[in-house]
């Protein structure tokens, strides 16, 4: 893998991660595999916690990026993970002033109750519920702030566990 080349937008940033999740090439030491330096940043993954840690330097600034089932979220003031569930994974993005975090978590709760718990805490935080989307399989409802803050979240369930993502972002284009 190779970050040399034209600035990464975020969209990009995020594509990046995803691919550097995926398995190496047989020909890569579990070295090469752990911890890589570029022009532009640093990839690397903790072989004992799995975490990925990257930064990627370009005309933007300097943006970084943590994921993994054990990344504490940093989550905006007056958010919080919904009271039982369990975090599956988490990916935080920040850049100067701007930050984003994805949650994956799952809960024994109905998909309604996930749905109902993140919709008060937006609307208490100023952001306008622009979407609601129920499909059978799932529930979305999403966002924005007048200062620029979005927000989604995405429920499915089936009997006994309910997943859901939450998803925060302010600043990042």
């Amino acid at each position: 893998m190779r970050l040399a080349g034209p600035p990464l937008s975020v969209p990009m940033f995020a594509s990046l991660f995803l691919t550097a999740c995926s398995p190496a090439p047989e020909e890569e030491t579990v070295a090469e595999q752990e911890s890589q330096q570029f022009e532009t940043g640093i990839y690397e993954v903790d072989p004992e916690t799995g975490e990925t840690r990257a930064v990627v330097n370009n005309e933007d600034g300097t943006t970084t990026m943590r994921a993994g089932e054990r990344v504490v979220p940093r989550l905006p003031e007056g958010f919080s993970i919904y009271p039982g569930a369990e975090i599956r994974n988490t990916i935080q993005i920040g850049r100067n002033d701007a930050a984003g975090v994805m949650v994956s978590l799952a809960s024994e709760d109905s998909p309604a109750d996930l749905v109902a718990f993140y919709r008060r805490q937006a609307e208490a935080a100023g952001i306008a519920i622009e979407l609601h989307l129920e499909t059978d399989a799932m529930t979305m409802i999403a966002g924005e702030a007048p200062d620029g803050t979005s927000f989604a979240f995405q429920s499915s369930g089936e009997t006994g566990e309910t997943t859901g993502q939450l998803t925060l972002r302010r600043g990042l284009n």
